[in-house]
């Protein structure tokens, strides 16, 4: 009897062990069923605008993810600022409504090395988020002849934390803007923007250029085609949610003194 009182009560125990585990993986969920279903739209079209749009009134929310080590991924579909805004937006599409491959793809966009992740092997630089998905035939640049050629410093991340007391490695950060350093950086100019619109797609993803020289870009968003013109569907800083830009994109660039121009990027799925 006390023999069969422990097997028992050791596969009482195990019961609890199994429901805590898939308790513990459980709680790694994030696509509602409404958000899977948009998805399969958006992807039964070819068409993430139509995804990105299910997040339009979600709240602004900037620095949500770590400054410091040791970093832990951040996962929320509920705020964004610009990046994440289109980090999740395209992790989403390609998850085909699946938490885990959602998961896989967010770190990709989000990681230069998917098993390492460290504040250190983030792409806090647009530019080297690009440059990855290019490689990895995700996304393509869109080319004009407008285009100019410019040399960026790409210094404001190893100065600005040059400054701070953290466990961040700052010799790290100076290899990736010297590799971003070297590499070409083409934009085209306000002025000439308005030549590039014939050429442009729903939902290419667009970069507005800083005048900073240690900086790449200032801000990004998606392009969405209203009103006969082209609009910008962003995490917005100004009005502190995701929304339509007022402006279409000529007067949203001429209201931004600080934006030499922009960078435009199409994901490889859109015809």
């Amino acid at each position: 009897m006390i023999f069969l009182m422990h097997t028992y009560m050791r596969y009482l125990l195990f019961l609890c062990c199994l429901v805590f585990s898939l308790e513990g993986k459980a709680q790694e969920k994030w696509i509602p069923l409404d958000l899977q279903s948009r998805i399969a739209l958006a992807e039964k079209n070819r068409n993430h605008v139509i995804l990105a749009e299910y997040f339009l009134g979600k709240p602004y929310v900037a620095n949500a993810l770590s400054s410091e080590n040791p970093e832990k991924l951040y996962v929320s579909l509920e705020d964004f600022d610009c990046v994440t805004f289109i980090e999740n937006v395209m992790s989403l599409y390609h998850s085909k409504g699946q938490d885990s491959l959602y998961k896989k793809n967010l770190i990709h966009w989000r990681y230069s090395q998917a098993k390492d992740i460290r504040f250190e092997t983030r792409n806090h630089y647009f530019s080297s988020s690009m440059q990855q998905l290019i490689k990895d035939a995700w996304i393509s640049p869109v080319h004009s002849p407008e285009e100019i050629q410019i040399n960026k410093s790409f210094a404001f991340l190893s100065q600005f934390y040059l400054k701070k007391n953290k466990n961040i490695s700052i010799p790290a950060l100076e290899q990736i803007e010297n590799q971003l350093r070297f590499s070409p950086f083409t934009y085209v100019p306000t002025a000439q923007v308005s030549k590039l619109l014939p050429s442009l797609k729903e939902g290419d993803i667009v970069t507005f250029v800083s005048k900073r020289n240690d900086l790449d870009v200032q801000h990004t968003g998606f392009l969405t085609f209203r009103k006969s013109n082209w609009y910008l569907l962003h995490a917005s800083q100004e009005v502190r949610r995701v929304c339509v830009s007022d402006k279409n994109l000529l007067e949203y660039l001429k209201s931004h003194p600080s934006f030499l121009g922009i960078q435009v990027f199409r994901p490889n799925f859109i015809k």
